[in-house]
């Protein structure tokens, strides 16, 4: 929208809707960038708000406290809570194209009405899930960091990276069903290793001459001071290859959606580079 004032220039902003906790205000903003992540959280409270009843329901699911004990490590129980019931009005609510009018709200929210309960005991589940293979790998770190330094160094990066305290809210749920996958694969790398530490040292050579270029370029775009991976698509997409990447190396068993190699990840790196 275009902003007129007197004596001065028009000048341009961005409406977008803005969290204000039990309410939504509208503001203008100065960048396209800032008023769309500004927007889909007051998106999301308008529609937490318009389904108050089912939130709540989502808050009180049977197994949720006994998840909130195991999820201490990482957070409080109502952030738990808090990153439940984002996930389940994200997948539920606030799929592309977001709603511009009264009439695309409403039924978007008539439509996650009758399903939301549903979707968030997926959800649930899922982070259960998650949470016991999660614990079983810090058990296992735990007692080979001394055997094993820069193996155990590598998979508590991984897993830090993975497991941020708002993992369940901020991940996409496309990506958050593998991290069972990716958490295990960890797990019989280290048993693995045991029987062999030549090759495991060969692997995580391998790994790391893609993962470790990606990781430079990651880091230049935080020092920049734009907004993560988000600001670069393929180094977001990258991400998660390096991930099937692991579990291609480590524990081939547990396999990948897709045929992950070095070769093949090596090309597409240097593609995008040149």
């Amino acid at each position: 929208m275009e902003i007129k004032s007197a004596g001065a220039a028009a000048m341009l902003g961005f409406p977008a809707l803005v969290d204000e906790g039990t309410s939504v205000r509208l503001a203008v903003f100065d960048t396209e960038e800032k008023a769309q992540q500004t927007h889909r959280n007051g998106l999301m409270r308008l529609f937490a708000l318009q389904l108050s009843a089912q939130v709540n329901a989502i808050e009180k699911l049977p197994g949720m406290r006994d998840l909130a004990m195991q999820f201490m490590s990482l957070g409080t129980e109502k952030e738990l809570k808090a990153q439940l019931v984002n996930q389940a009005l994200t997948r539920t609510c606030l799929a592309l194209p977001l709603p511009t009018d009264e009439a695309t709200f409403s039924a978007r929210v008539d439509a996650a009405r009758g399903r939301i309960l549903l979707v968030a005991q997926e959800i649930l589940r899922l982070v259960s899930v998650i949470i016991v293979e999660y614990s079983a790998l810090q058990k296992k770190l735990n007692g080979m960091q001394r055997g094993f330094p820069l193996s155990c160094a590598d998979i508590a990066a991984q897993v830090a990276a993975l497991m941020q305290k708002s993992f369940i809210s901020e991940t996409p749920f496309e990506r958050l069903q593998h991290y069972p996958r990716y958490l295990k694969a960890a797990q019989l790398r280290l048993e693995k290793a045991r029987s062999d530490e030549t090759r495991e040292k060969r692997l995580l050579s391998e790994w790391q001459s893609l993962g470790r270029p990606w990781e430079r370029e990651r880091n230049a775009l935080r020092q920049a001071g734009q907004t993560g991976l988000l600001a670069d698509p393929f180094l977001e997409e990258f991400r998660w290859l390096l991930e099937e990447l692991r579990v291609a190396l480590f524990a081939q068993e547990l396999k990948t959606p897709s045929p992950v190699s070095v070769k093949r990840l090596q090309k597409m790196w240097e593609g995008r580079v040149r």
